[in-house]
């Protein structure tokens, strides 16, 4: 399995004029990925709930799902990152923006 552990990166929210730290958790949940995204403080309220997630080539996951707002609206969502040793980089979109991680770092 690809990018299991703990990482950070950092997200630049322009639409909504905010920036701050994503956490990302990914684990084996018996052969599928099991993924726990953590936004920052602004973001909350705001659920991930992926539907899918597939390998891609030997450095990269691809998934998709749906995004559920505070306001109880859900949104589709494809997120797309690679792995490179110790780093990571990638994007998640919406309907309304693409949120890209930069200085992505495993932390654990």
């Amino acid at each position: 399995m690809i990018g299991i552990g703990k990482w950070q990166g950092e997200i630049n929210v322009q639409i909504l004029r905010f920036k701050g730290d994503v956490f990302i958790d990914i684990a084996d949940d018996g052969g599928k990925y099991a993924v726990d995204i953590r936004l920052p403080e602004q973001l909350q309220k705001v659920k991930l709930n992926f539907e899918s997630i597939e390998e891609v080539g030997g450095d990269g996951l691809k998934g998709k799902g749906k995004l559920l707002t505070p306001a109880g609206r859900e949104l589709g969502f494809e997120a797309d990152v690679t792995f490179d040793g110790d780093t990571i980089s990638g994007y998640l979109k919406i309907a309304i923006a693409t949120i890209k991680i930069k200085n992505g770092r495993r932390i654990g």
